[in-house]
C-alpha cells in the first residue's frame, strides 16, 4: 500500500527551511500531530534563545497545501521592570 508523502517546510522569522525529503504517513491525524510537535519543538528553542517570535510549519502533501501550524510569541514587559536589570 502506498502511503502519501508529506513535507514539513519551516518558516522562522522570514527564514524558509525546505523539507525536500518529506515523510510518509498513514493518516491525516498523524500528520497533524507531527506538525504540531515539530512546531512546538522549534518554537521552544527559537523563543527561548530569542532568535524568533513566530514559527510556521507549512505541511504539503507532495506539492499541494495540506495544513499550516503557526505559533507566535508576544512578550509584554512593563517599562518599570526593565530598569531593574540594567
Amino acid at each position: 500500500m502506498h502511503m502519501p508523502r508529506f513535507h514539513f517546510h519551516i518558516q522562522e522569522n522570514g527564514l524558509f527551511i525546505s523539507d525536500d525529503e518529506g515523510q510518509e504517513f498513514a493518516d491525516s491525524e498523524s500528520v497533524r500531530k507531527e506538525a504540531v510537535a515539530t512546531g512546538v519543538s522549534i518554537a521552544r528553542d527559537a523563543f527561548t534563545s530569542g532568535s524568533a517570535r513566530r514559527v510556521v510549519v507549512d505541511v504539503r502533501q507532495e506539492d499541494r497545501p495540506f495544513l499550516k501550524v503557526s505559533i507566535s510569541l508576544d512578550v509584554e514587559e512593563e517599562a518599570s521592570h526593565r530598569k531593574l536589570w540594567k
